[in-house]
């Protein structure tokens, strides 16, 4: 487990957290741009230093303020996945990747296995600038996933890529992600990517911990019993006289529900917004989320 107590100020701007990071799971920061998400992030890095508080991970101390402890980034077990990538440009694919494996044995061998984990054998000698977006950031996480980390950081890792690739990226990471059983802290401000991924979620608004918990318990609260809960994107409403159909996708699929019209207006439904859809046995519901940014 990685715990976390964290302060520091920035002129106005004051971030005071404390939370916990359950091992082998993957917990979300989730919250509006200029919350703190990519502070605590580089924090936890050790890029930066905060002012004050205690970062441990199992029962190695990372930060100490009391103790005068600050171990540099090489020193803490961690892969940093950015949000631009970060690859080495005059580097090969091989050699990006094979820059994150320590051990010199077999890294042709190790680097094919990556590469082959993520769809992209046969890359080995292109440059990223012969990528797609997409692909660049597989490179990315096999690159940090490389060097076998405790904990893995991704700050919003597919806010650069299109929405559909973001879709097939989304289930990418998490099998990849789990397939190695690291230790996951991923930043995003989409609900969508929340659902699909997390198993914990920490929302944070202007530097301080708002809500936290499982993604149902985050954004369902105890509005609804279910059996079934999806969570997708508005995509179209149509309307008749007292009625709308609202179009949500949802992975791969599309849902049509049927709700009344008024309840549209209620909701100030939007084409483009996050919502949930639950199902009962006989009753189909669907109502934005609890949480907003």
């Amino acid at each position: 487990m990685l715990s976390i107590l964290l302060k520091k100020t920035w002129n106005t701007f004051h971030l005071d957290v404390d939370f916990t990071i359950p091992k082998g799971k993957i917990t979300i920061l989730f919250g509006p741009s200029g919350a703190g998400k990519s502070s605590i992030l580089r924090f936890i890095s050790g890029l930066e230093r905060p002012d004050d508080g205690l970062i441990c991970y199992e029962h190695a101390t990372w930060f100490d303020k009391e103790r005068n402890i600050h171990l540099p980034p090489q020193q803490r077990a961690i892969g940093f996945v950015f949000q631009d990538y970060a690859l080495f440009p005059h580097m090969t694919i091989e050699q990006n990747v094979s820059y994150g494996i320590e051990e010199k044995k077999n890294k042709r061998n190790e680097v094919d296995k990556l590469l082959s984990l993520v769809g992209l054998s046969g890359y080995e000698d292109y440059y990223p600038s012969q990528l797609s977006g997409g692909q660049k950031q597989r490179v990315a996480l096999i690159r940090a996933l490389a060097k076998k980390p405790d904990l893995l950081l991704m700050d919003e890792p597919l806010s650069a890529v299109d929405w559909e690739t973001r879709r097939q990226l989304q289930e990418d990471l998490k099998h990849i992600i789990r397939s190695f059983g690291v230790t996951t802290l991923y930043v995003t401000h989409d609900v969508a990517e929340v659902h699909k991924l997390a198993d914990k979620v920490v929302v944070l608004q202007s530097g301080k911990i708002v809500k936290e918990g499982t993604p149902e318990e985050v954004f369902l609260g105890k509005r609804l019993s279910t059996r079934i809960q999806l969570a997708g994107k508005v995509v179209g409403i149509e309307y008749d006289s007292i009625m709308a159909i609202v179009t949500v996708l949802h992975a791969e699929q599309y849902f049509k529900t049927l709700i009344d019209a008024e309840e549209v207006e209620k909701l100030r439904l939007r084409i483009g917004e996050d919502v949930i859809i639950g199902a009962k046995s006989s009753d189909v519901v669907l109502f934005k989320t609890t949480v907003s940014i």
